[in-house]
């Protein structure tokens, strides 16, 4: 398993991954998303410190993604593994190297992340990766249209 930045090659496969329905459960990437839109947010991510996103990358196959957007000192921390990569602990070793990434490259004084409260398996990755639950920042959010009852975590360096 490797991260490594995107290329605008990845923006067909990255739509494409998103509108596989077990994905579209839990990813708040909206399943209309086209590898155009895909193409400009990797085009602007060089250069920009208030956000980082690599792709998962395993034997050479593209396999999900990590990302973080930070304001103020706390990063904002979300992941995806494509259905077909699952099981294989990549998501796990991915948000493990990629904290390690952001706390050596970026000033944050805090990681969050949230996850719909019925993903267990994401649940699971943020626990293995070092985070811990923080349930005063559990909240219902509005995704996609619906409202998601969501569980929150965090990891302070």
């Amino acid at each position: 398993m490797r991260l490594r930045e995107w290329t605008a090659d990845d923006a067909a496969w990255y739509a494409e991954t998103t509108r596989d329905p077990e994905v579209q459960r839990y990813t708040t990437d909206p399943p209309t998303i086209t590898a155009e839109q895909v193409a400009e947010a990797i085009a602007a991510l060089p250069g920009n410190p208030s956000t980082a996103s690599f792709c998962i990358e395993d034997g050479g196959e593209r396999c999900g993604n990590v990302a973080v957007d930070i304001a103020d000192g706390v990063g904002h921390v979300s992941y995806l593994v494509a259905a077909q990569a699952r099981g294989r602990g990549l998501a796990t070793r991915a948000l493990s190297e990629f904290v390690a990434w952001i706390l050596a490259h970026r000033p944050v004084r805090e990681l969050r992340l949230w996850t719909h409260r019925d993903n267990t398996g994401s649940r699971k990755v943020a626990e293995r990766a070092g985070f811990v639950r923080d349930p005063a920042r559990d909240e219902d959010r509005e995704v996609k249209g619906e409202v998601w009852p969501t569980v929150a975590y965090h990891l302070v360096p």
